[in-house]
């Protein structure tokens, strides 16, 4: 009897935006199977776009069901008892390749270490592309990240700029599946008119008129993130009546934060929101805005995509001149230059219809090809390359 083709995911711990990729994938791939290292980050998951800690539970959503899945806890275990017990799942197991999400914890090591001694196929999802980190840091780690990738079969790219990083890497384009990073769009819409009672509601509570102009800051108070970008876009508008801004997160600058702008006047601090809370607050906004030092992506673009909430994003985003066409779905500037940001935002303040059409063609974008079926397919597409090379037949799927 021939082996059915398995494949193995490997991922930290349940996260939000790849549960329903989980799901799609098993629907396609029965013998799929995904294991976790842990069943919590640390006993607190961050949300998944950093906007401040909170127990999983507090989610009110479901991370592991309708797909099969095991919780490993091999964080618990030293290295080499971590070592022992993967192996002896995969040799149990005997999947036909595995993926990884990532290379910076001990279990993504071990993974590529065991994938090499046990001939088995190794995919990589990964949330890189070329970043301004400094020189010393890409010299120290240049060699690990050589010899990971190295052993690596397949990569399934989430964006331009990944698989722009991995051709840089002399990676063959043969070995690059193009995937475009998502979340659960489904969750996120919401069809008229709860979209427009929701709107009113929530504005109508911050004193804010139908007629006003919002920006909307999601995401953890950091250093990377560069709140400060906001408050002074926003200080900078000022003179502009209408203009409100709402910033939803917590964080370590946020006591700093609030002090210097303290008086700002229609600066609006609403804290940790949960993802239920956040989604609403797409919709009392007219411009998501997102001024980070770096991101790998910005989940944040796709959830205010879905919701039709177009995005201004600093150039160092992942998905700056992907997801974020550039005058089309939103508007890309550089990073740190305000002046530029202030002019895109004057021009959907004095363009109502610009502002509709960004709106309607970043929600079409998003929905039609940021879809969690779209990207497990991107991982299947990939599993079926690396199984056709070990001549795995994949007729009965």
């Amino acid at each position: 009897m021939e082996h059915q083709p398995k494949l193995l995911v490997f991922d930290t711990h349940p996260i939000q935006y790849r549960a329903p990729v989980f799901r799609e994938l098993a629907k396609k791939l029965p013998s799929l199977k995904v294991f976790f290292f842990n069943s919590d980050f640390d006993g607190n998951q961050w949300w998944f776009h950093e906007v401040g800690t909170a127990k999983s539970l507090s989610w009110g959503i479901n991370l592991t069901n309708s797909y099969p899945n095991e919780t490993l806890n091999t964080h618990q275990l030293r290295l080499s008892d971590a070592f022992r017990k993967l192996q002896t799942l995969l040799i149990a197991e005997r999947p036909s390749a595995i993926v990884v999400y990532g290379y910076y914890l001990k279990e993504h090591w071990i993974l590529r270490i065991l994938s090499a001694k046990l001939n088995i196929p190794l995919i990589f999802i990964g949330e890189t592309f070329t970043s301004n980190s400094s020189l010393i840091r890409k010299i120290l780690t240049r060699p690990l990240q050589q010899y990971f990738l190295k052993g690596v079969h397949h990569f399934v790219s989430i964006g331009n700029k990944t698989e722009s990083f991995y051709l840089s890497k002399k990676i063959p384009s043969s070995k690059i599946t193009n995937g475009k990073y998502c979340i659960d769009t489904e969750f996120f819409k919401r069809e008229e008119p709860l979209a427009s009672i929701k709107r009113e509601e929530l504005r109508k509570n911050l004193g804010i008129k139908e007629s006003d102009f919002v920006l909307l800051f999601v995401g953890r108070l950091f250093d990377r993130k560069r709140p400060q970008d906001i408050i002074a876009l926003h200080e900078i508008l000022l003179p502009n009546q209408k203009v409100h801004t709402i910033i939803i997160g917590t964080g370590p600058m946020e006591a700093s934060l609030k002090a210097e702008s303290d008086g700002l006047p229609r600066l609006h601090w609403l804290g940790f929101q949960n993802q239920l809370q956040t989604r609403d607050w797409y919709f009392a906004a007219d411009l998501l805005v997102v001024p980070s030092q770096f991101e790998t992506w910005g989940l944040v673009v796709n959830e205010a995509f879905s919701c039709g909430l177009p995005a201004l994003v600093s150039d160092t985003c992942g998905v700056a001149d992907d997801l974020v066409d550039n005058g089309k779905t939103g508007f890309v500037y550089r990073l740190g230059a305000l002046e530029s940001a202030k002019d895109y935002v004057n021009q959907l303040i004095e363009n109502k219809v610009l502002q509709q059409d960004l709106a309607k063609k970043a929600r079409e974008k998003v929905l039609s090809s940021y879809r969690p079926d779209q990207f497990a397919e991107s991982i299947l597409k990939a599993f079926r390359q690396v199984t056709e090379k070990t001549r795995l037949s994949l007729n009965e799927w």
